[in-house]
């Protein structure tokens, strides 16, 4: 949007420095793989004078951990990665809402420690996706116990046993394209709203005019507001400052959505219609950094969003760029969950978070009690009160099958929850 915010307007255009970030963005989109890296580049000291500055004290320990954590993204496609579209390259949504996987996509994320060791992989590749996480690892960069993890593993039933394979650092798979097909066939049974099965949902889409209006109109605003200054090369890289005053940024995108924003999905109506008060009045600025004309990477300081961080205060975090992206390779052994295998964990995590709401449920009381709920929840539930021919039909209605209904009265769930939870579904 920046790039074509410039290329159209002839005055910026003409500042070499823009040039040149605006060529930089082109050629990235040309490219058909990229491998992206964000680290935090703050120390632990300057993690913890931040907190100190801001009010909101960060312990060294935590300091530590927050340093040099990164998340790695690496994209790979048999088109440019300019033609990719969040919606319909990776998901292909047709005329009735459903999607469809895209087999020529191949996507990794990776969120590792400043050691390098991995605490969080997720893999796309064929359409079938491949996640593994450091459970214990992840939950000592909050600063909880380790052990807790395997606290958990041993409370979960037999039927989370998938689960189980995912807390102890095994890879896991889902067929994302199975998915989809499952997705298709309940989406004909669950309309609640009159419309015939496999009819278009209604979900708000953006007109080619309205989005050619809000696309002109964002370009307007960065045109006026975002200014590049070309600073001295560093370490053999260009370096340009990109850089706007922060409120006027702000209020001018507010202002050029807010009045298209009844043609926008439902949560578009609660945007403000100026900046709100945190959004510092000061200019705030991106250091980006171009080798070959190319894009290399861009450097931003959180701590210049935050109004109580006077002089001296940073938290630096860093984009690196790579066009030649690292192979996304199929991971091996990796344990297949199936549709069931989510629904059940689905089922034994909102069990165990009901009975936190309602700690005193006994056998029988509902969700409160069920598989996984945790020590101390008391015994697994009875089986929920047996549904009539009709409750069932209604609930088949609603898009549950009958496996999944069964899985909810097994839980303890009445039929009065079932049709809850189908409804907010």
């Amino acid at each position: 949007m920046l790039a074509a915010g410039l290329a159209a307007c002839g005055t910026v255009e003409q500042l070499s420095a823009a040039q040149k970030v605006s060529k930089a963005f082109d050629k990235l989109g040309d490219s058909k793989s990229a491998g992206i890296t964000v680290s935090v580049e703050a120390s632990p000291e300057q993690i913890v004078a931040f907190g100190d500055a801001t009010g909101d004290k960060i312990e060294r320990k935590t300091a530590e951990a927050l340093s040099g954590l990164n998340i790695s993204v690496a994209v790979a496609s048999d088109k440019p990665l300019k033609e990719l579209d969040s919606l319909k390259s990776l998901q292909s949504p047709d005329s009735s809402g459903n999607v469809t996987p895209d087999k020529s996509l191949r996507v990794s994320y990776v969120l590792a420690d400043k050691k390098g060791a991995a605490l969080l992989e997720y893999r796309q590749v064929d359409a079938k996706a491949y996640l593994r996480a450091d459970a214990k690892g992840l939950v000592q960069l909050v600063g909880e116990d380790p052990a807790e993890v395997d606290k958990a593993a041993a409370d979960l039933p037999a039927e989370l046993k998938s689960v189980k394979d995912a807390l102890a650092g095994k890879w896991v798979s889902l067929d994302l394209q199975e998915l989809a097909e499952s997705a298709k066939k309940t989406d004909g049974t669950k309309k609640t709203d009159g419309t015939a099965p496999g009819a278009p949902s209604g979900r708000p889409s953006l007109d080619p005019d309205t989005a050619k209006q809000l696309t002109n109109s964002l370009k307007d605003v960065l045109s006026r507001t975002v200014t590049f200054e070309a600073k001295d090369k560093k370490d053999g890289a260009e370096h340009v400052l990109m850089s706007a005053p922060a409120r006027q940024l702000v209020d001018g995108v507010l202002q050029a959505v807010k009045p298209l924003s009844s043609k926008f999905p439902e949560q578009f109506d609660k945007l403000p219609s100026t900046a709100p008060a945190d959004v510092p009045n000061r200019n705030i600025g991106v250091d980006l950094y171009l080798k070959g004309g190319r894009f290399s990477s861009a450097t931003f300081d959180f701590a210049q969003l935050e109004p109580k961080a006077g002089p001296g205060a940073a938290f630096p975090v860093k984009l690196a760029f790579n066009e030649s992206a690292p192979t996304v390779q199929v991971p091996a052994d990796a344990v297949k969950l199936t549709e069931q295998d989510l629904q059940n964990a689905l089922l034994g995590l909102l069990s165990a978070g009901d009975d936190e709401d309602a700690p005193d449920a006994g056998p029988g009381a509902g969700p409160g009690a069920g598989p996984g709920a945790g020590p101390g929840a008391g015994p697994a539930p009875t089986a929920g009160a047996p549904l009539t021919a009709a409750q069932a039909k209604e609930l088949t209605g609603l898009g549950l099958s009958e496996a999944q209904i069964q899985i909810f009265s097994e839980l303890g769930l009445s039929y009065e929850e079932i049709k809850s939870f189908a409804t907010k579904s």
